[in-house]
């Protein structure tokens, strides 16, 4: 049985590299990577958001959202501002530019995405999903 879960882990992480590297060179004319999209979109869909906010909802540890933040920032794609309520916080939010190049960058995802899952059933792709939750659960 070791080899057949093996070749399972072994194919979810190179379908999951690859899915990467696509999306890696869908949106690479942007200068922004599938991690910076990832946060991009989550503080536009929720801004202002704070740092431990976002990387509750990107699922990503905060140092990696810290570096991150910090480069979206040089990119002028977002802003950092203290928290009226509690001055210990900092809330991001989005620039014009980086306002405007979510949109376009949600476009070029969405194609990339429609071109990734093409010819699979909406309720496969419901039940893959499905497992991929009970599998992270099964190791948290």
């Amino acid at each position: 049985m070791r080899g057949y879960y093996d070749e399972i882990s072994f194919d979810v992480n190179t379908t999951a590299k690859k899915m990467h590297l696509f999306l890696l060179r869908s949106i690479a004319s942007y200068d922004v990577t599938p991690e910076q999209w990832s946060i991009l979109e989550g503080i536009e869909a929720n801004e202002p958001i704070s740092q431990k906010e976002i990387a509750l909802w990107t699922k990503k540890d905060t140092p990696t959202v810290n570096r991150i933040v910090d480069v979206l920032l040089r990119k002028e794609l977002i802003v950092r501002e203290i928290s009226t309520e509690d001055r210990r916080i900092s809330l991001l939010s989005l620039t014009e530019k980086g306002r405007k190049e979510t949109n376009e960058l949600r476009d070029i995802v969405e194609a990339s995405c429609e071109k990734m899952f093409a010819g699979i059933a909406h309720a496969d792709l419901e039940q893959f999903t499905a497992v991929l939750k009970n599998i992270s659960t099964n190791i948290e």
